[in-house]
């Protein structure tokens, strides 16, 4: 493929934030102790009466206490606690039944890490609180050496300073010499990839001469509470250094696809993608199926056209596979970046992108912006889930990435879930609702109009509903069908032309927990749809914004020229004082 590939690009300094004091977040934890009720009976009735008579109600487990008032008790299995606790307040003789609500300390603190530049993570925490909740996140966990992210890229500078410590090391390659014997020793086709692979010089050192790959990494996962430099979304995590992009910032389908499928061989939970260009490929889209049949997820930039990519498709975030996640870039005012593509069917998410802080070849840090700095937040933000739920399926750490959105105006319409990255919110456990059909126009008057969902929980879902009304009226509501791989589905009964049908969807899990999903809308109607309006192989290094088209041209090539070409001649006066 003939492609001129140009990363992503660097935009001013930002000035220091610091951190907010600390604010206490219960939002995400579980609201009830699941299946657990309390109850009080009225005083007419003794002890063994209200014992007995709770368990008739379907209530096991029960306790007493002395001195006090109430009985608790959990209830029985198969039993629904909404069912039970109606039919124990029905009782005349009952006073209150309840369920048994979860507390919580209120002194603990988000996690802040003591890394040097913290205060110029906005993407991470900023007072305005249009950030990914990192401090929060961190509260439960900071990460797992046990989750693999490879970053499929220009390489990673795996001797920096804050990245040496979370490098993924091939254990088939290493120790007893193996590193440097001349032998494949764990038989996968690579000699002495103890740490990766350089796809386009073939060979075992995958260092980054570029820079792209490096701040990629960083934000993913530069060490944490090291008191050095930045911190990523995981403070604690294996980063897969893939090199096919050049010096240059180039390079081929042939070997990006090679790069993807060694990362799905060798243990990667989390593909991170910052680069684009060229057509659809078959075999490009059949390696990223192949890491999708072992379990991999496959998060991918949306680009830096400024296109709607539901029809200016932009590839690799628009092959149609089930784990690609599309991921456009916002500022730190919640605002779309201007350069970043979006797309209501084909973009999934934004996440920080704009001057953004991370490290840099040759113990150095930098700004960079584009849609490439936004992927590897998400990338992250799917390795944090995994360390917290490491038995998770690949579709459910999508789905609570997805589901934990903070939806903002600026994003609903312009991508699939109309919110920003969220990892806080991604580790809750009340139901997580994503990838809810979303219905254009349509002449079909005979219906049905099948919704499908997927919802996800920390326990069980006990029951998920279809709420659907029409023009504005009362509203039914239709029980969906458990399927597997947690997708529910039901369908609207068929309607007149020019009904307008407004759904959403809502989950209730074992604890009695619920979540409602964002409302969706479609007209029957034989009027043509509206539409929505209107790594990074392809687009520039260095994104300045506020420029007309012609002086765009007569700044930003230049300084492309010499974003490519500094860090290679730093890089052989580095290696010859060596």
């Amino acid at each position: 493929m003939k492609t001129a590939s140009r990363l992503l690009g660097i935009a001013i300094l930002l000035s220091a934030v610091a951190p907010a004091p600390a604010q206490v977040k219960i939002r995400n934890k579980p609201l009830t102790v699941p299946g657990e009720i309390v109850v009080r009976y009225k005083a007419s009735r003794d002890v063994a009466a209200n014992t007995a008579r709770l368990a008739q109600a379907g209530v096991t487990n029960i306790v007493t206490r002395p001195n006090v008032p109430f009985i608790s008790g959990r209830i029985a299995g198969g039993s629904n606690l909404e069912q039970v606790l109606a039919a124990c307040n029905a009782d005349p003789e009952v006073d209150y039944a309840e369920p048994n609500y979860r507390l919580y300390a209120l002194e603990t603190p988000p996690v802040f890490p003591n890394d040097e530049y913290f205060s110029d993570l906005w993407n991470l925490h900023q007072a305005n609180d249009n950030d990914i909740d990192a401090p929060e996140a961190w509260e439960m966990t900071t990460g797992s050496e046990n989750v693999i992210v490879s970053v499929i890229d220009t390489g990673i500078d795996y001797d920096h300073e804050d990245l040496q410590a979370n490098i993924w090391r091939n254990p088939g390659e290493s120790g007893g010499g193996k590193e440097n014997n001349n032998v494949d020793d764990d038989g996968n086709g690579y000699v002495d990839d103890f740490r990766g692979w350089d796809f386009i010089n073939r060979d075992k050192e995958p260092f980054d001469d570029q820079g792209h790959g490096t701040h990629c990494a960083g934000v993913i996962g530069a060490v944490g509470n090291n008191g050095k430099g930045v911190v990523g979304v995981n403070w604690k995590v294996k980063l897969m250094a893939l090199k096919f992009l050049g010096s240059d910032g180039s390079g081929s389908t042939a070997d990006a696809a090679s790069a993807i499928i060694y990362a799905a061989d060798n243990g990667a939970k989390v593909l991170s993608n910052s680069w684009g260009g060229g057509g659809a490929s078959q075999a490009l889209q059949d390696a990223i199926q192949y890491a999708h049949d072992r379990g991999a997820l496959f998060i991918a930039a949306a680009g830096n056209d400024g296109l709607n990519t539901d029809s200016s498709p932009n590839y690799p975030s628009n092959y149609d596979v089930a784990n690609v996640v599309s991921v456009a870039s916002n500022d730190r005012n919640d605002g779309l970046s201007s350069f970043s593509n979006y797309g209501r069917r084909t973009v999934d998410l934004s996440a920080p992108g704009s001057s953004i802080y991370s490290t840099r070849p040759l113990g150095r840090y930098q700004y960079l912006s584009g849609t490439s700095m936004a992927t590897p937040h998400v990338a992250g933000a799917c390795a944090l889930v995994w360390a917290k739920y490491p038995g998770l399926q690949p579709l459910q750490v999508m789905v609570r990435v997805l589901g934990g959105v903070d939806r903002k105006s600026e994003f609903i319409g312009r991508m699939a879930t109309g919110g920003r990255l969220n990892v806080f919110n991604a580790m809750g456990t009340n139901p997580f609702i994503a990838l809810t059909t979303d219905w254009s126009n349509t002449p079909n008057t005979g219906g049905p109009y099948p919704v499908t969902t997927s919802v996800v929980d920390d326990g069980s879902v006990s029951r998920v509903r279809l709420i659907y009304a029409l023009n504005g009226g009362a509203a039914d509501t239709l029980n969906m069908a458990a399927g597997t791989n947690d997708i529910y589905s039901a369908g609207i009964p068929g309607q007149a032309l020019n009904t307008t049908i407004n759904y959403s969807v809502l989950a209730v899990d074992d604890g009695g927990n619920r979540t409602l999903s964002p409302t969706y809308s479609f007209k029957i109607t034989s009027e043509p749809d509206p539409g929505d309006g209107g790594g990074c192989c392809g687009q520039n290094a260095m994104a300045i914004e506020g420029l007309n088209s012609s002086a765009k041209y007569a700044v930003e090539i230049p300084l492309n020229l010499v974003f490519f070409l500094l860090p290679v001649a730093l890089l052989r006066r580095w290696r010859r004082k060596k």
